[in-house]
């Protein structure tokens, strides 16, 4: 069974745009995970947002920690990488880009498929010969395994777009002509 490792955007923008029930549909026979650094940014947020207060009740979504010395190294290497900007928490150190450096550590270490949106973690994760995909892929995956149809493929890119996620499309009405377009679709 093929894990997906997802990072909070995705999980975010579902949540926030009341889909995280078609989430769970579109996941249906995958083994889905988010790493622990994940549920805390979630956690942080969800003062903010309640309805990320939901994701961690998901039975579809388990946890993961990073444990092992090879994805601590890894952890390590990608949160270098992607860097944290200069907003520092209480503790001295950045906590920007956790979550991403976290997927990707578990992925290059465990496999599976990251679910990534940002596109500096896509471009590392892609030079790294990851297995990266974003939301966007979820919804056509869903659409393609018979999960979603086109209008309820359409609906959520709109609602998803309604809840601040930016996506290579303006609306949903855009999302199959973008699929044809990025091979996505036959």
């Amino acid at each position: 069974m093929t894990t997906l490792v997802f990072d909070s955007t995705a999980l975010n923008h579902f949540a926030k745009a009341g889909r995280l029930t078609e989430l769970g549909v579109i996941v249906e026979g995958y083994h889905c995970v988010a790493p622990a650094e994940v549920f805390a940014e979630l956690t942080k947020a969800a003062a903010e947002y309640p309805a990320l207060g939901t994701i961690s009740a998901q039975a579809w979504l388990g946890s993961v920690e990073l444990g092992e010395i090879a994805e601590i190294v890894a952890f390590a290497q990608y949160k270098h990488e992607l860097g944290g900007g200069s907003d520092r928490n209480v503790g001295g150190g950045s906590d920007r880009n956790v979550g991403e450096s976290a997927v990707l550590a578990w992925v290059a270490v465990n496999g599976g498929i990251a679910i990534i949106d940002e596109a500096a973690a896509t471009s590392i994760g892609d030079r790294d010969r990851l297995a990266i995909r974003g939301s966007m892929w979820l919804v056509i995956r869903g659409y393609k395994e018979g999960k979603l149809d086109r209008p309820t493929s359409e609906e959520i890119v709109d609602d998803l777009i309604d809840s601040g996620m930016w996506l290579p499309v303006a609306s949903g009405a855009a999302l199959f002509a973008w699929a044809y377009k990025e091979g996505l679709l036959p």
